[in-house]
């Protein structure tokens, strides 16, 4: 009699769902409850904005934690450049900024991007995200700013091209919600136009997608679908209901980082799209715990997860 074979479904979850503490015995304890919980795989977000350097040792620490807990490293969420205010994120000069038109700025923030690609390699990832604030509305109103911009941008990516291909990580871009979809879709459009895909890759976060295309949130997914290298499973309840052109104040509240089905985004859809493209499983799921206990919260997260990972390899199976 032949014995039924049972494969286990593979997932992947973020690591700042309570926070991000710098205390090493919680940060470890955060891993513990996510391997608990059932999850196979992580998504390093700790230290995601701002100007932290890990050093080396670090690095090697998070390796061991997840040996120890029997966790692989999916992805990894790479850092900007220097923290800033809500409302400053589509304009102003900052310390560490890889698109900054100041040039030790700009350098300062290719700098810090390798040191992510370093974690990334040290893990064991093959991908990081990395956001790019667009400050769409000096676009606007400096004639010519834009293709300043975009050659700062290029010039970083210039640099990091080589280190990436060296190291085999992907830089994968997000859709955000600080700036309109047509917007992201010129800056997407233009760089994945110029760079080859296994440099630059998208990183489709559906919850943001929901925001600023009000609830219309496959059309990211479809548009870049042979980029897709990463994804942030997350839910909301949509955008604002006013013009938020020039107002990420208005958006940011939007993005609530809810389990899936707790929202207003078609599920089915993004299954169908995630079927259809590029991407390897496993699903990461980036979510905030708002309830009190997070075995719970967990719990929860990790029973929709398997859910729209079963609809993805139901939908892959019949294609």
């Amino acid at each position: 009699m032949l014995k039924k074979v049972v494969i286990r479904i593979e997932l992947g979850f973020a690591t700042d769902f309570a926070g991000e503490s710098t205390q090493v015995l919680e940060i470890e304890h955060t891993l513990k409850l996510i391997a608990q919980a059932g999850f196979t795989h992580v998504h390093w977000c700790h230290e995601w904005d701002g100007d932290y350097i890990y050093s080396q040792f670090e690095m090697l620490q998070i390796k061991e934690w997840f040996q120890k807990y029997g966790l692989k490293a999916k992805s990894l969420h790479a850092s900007k450049g220097s923290s800033r205010p809500i409302v400053d994120r589509i304009c102003g000069y900052f310390r560490k900024d890889y698109t900054s038109e100041v040039e030790w700025n700009r350098l300062a923030g290719v700098e810090l991007i390798k040191n992510r690609i370093d974690l990334a390699s040290i893990l064991g990832a093959n991908e990081i995200v990395l956001h790019m604030y667009l400050p769409y509305v000096t676009f606007q109103e400096r004639p010519g700013y834009k293709d300043i911009f975009f050659h700062q941008v290029t010039k970083s990516l210039d640099e990091l091209e080589g280190y990436c291909m060296r190291k085999g990580v992907t830089i994968c871009l997000e859709n955000l919600l600080e700036a309109p979809a047509s917007e992201q879709f010129d800056q997407f459009d233009y760089l994945f136009g110029k760079y080859c895909k296994e440099f630059l890759g998208f990183c489709w976060d559906t919850g943001h997608a929901n925001i600023v295309l009000n609830n219309q949130t496959a059309i990211f997914g479809r548009r870049y679908k042979d980029r897709l290298r990463s994804i942030h499973i997350n839910d909301n309840m949509g955008g604002p209901d006013k013009d938020f052109w020039g107002r990420p104040d208005l958006t940011c509240p939007c993005d609530q980082h809810k389990i899936p089905w707790e929202g207003t985004i078609n599920w089915d859809e993004i299954a169908e799209i995630i079927s259809n493209s590029a991407y390897e499983l496993p699903l990461v799921l980036e979510l905030s715990c708002k309830e009190p206990d997070q075995n719970t919260f967990l719990k929860k997260s990790y029973e929709a997860g398997i859910r729209l990972t079963e609809s993805v390899l139901k939908k892959r199976n019949l294609n």
